[in-house]
């Protein structure tokens, strides 16, 4: 990730785009990397962490207001794209027992309401907590996005 203050823009510009990425992290857990700056395109990357207290921004509104710290700050020359992500890779190839064991106790919920909610078979799913099986990609794709919407609807059992 390329750094703001390598930017070829005055300093006062730098300056404000750098107190807005700020205040967007701090107000909505929203990051911003600048992925590359070449020939007056700038590549920006944009995601927000999911937290229980957080409201979850969808992509097209997450770009937006990225661009909108971008807009009157950079050169009317310059391309500006914004890659708004509303997942990380990494997070969802993390996924292991102790990560779905943590998120159920978070969330009160027991292994049988996990089996009835996944459709995942009670033996399978004791295997699969127990590590004496490793998860397979849909099944990380399958908690990972279980527990998203779990934490951002906030329901109970």
């Amino acid at each position: 990730m390329i750094p703001i203050s390598t930017l070829p823009l005055s300093d006062e510009s730098k300056k404000r785009i750098s107190e807005e990425l700020q205040h967007l992290f701090k107000n909505s857990n929203i990051i911003v990397d600048i992925v590359s700056f070449s020939d007056n395109r700038l590549i920006v990357r944009a995601e927000q962490e999911v937290l229980k207290e957080t409201q979850q921004i969808d992509k097209k509104n997450l770009e937006k207001i990225v661009r909108d710290v971008f807009s009157d700050k950079v050169p009317s020359t310059w391309k500006v794209t914004i890659s708004a992500v509303d997942f990380n890779r990494s997070d969802i190839d993390s996924i292991d027992a102790f990560w779905v064991s943590y998120r159920m106790e978070d969330l009160g919920l027991k292994p049988k309401h996990l089996s009835t909610y996944t459709g995942i078979d009670k033996t399978d799913l004791n295997n699969l907590l127990n590590g004496k099986v490793e998860f397979t990609e849909w099944q990380r794709v399958a908690f990972y996005y279980f527990f998203k919407y779990r934490y951002l609807s906030r329901f109970k059992n």
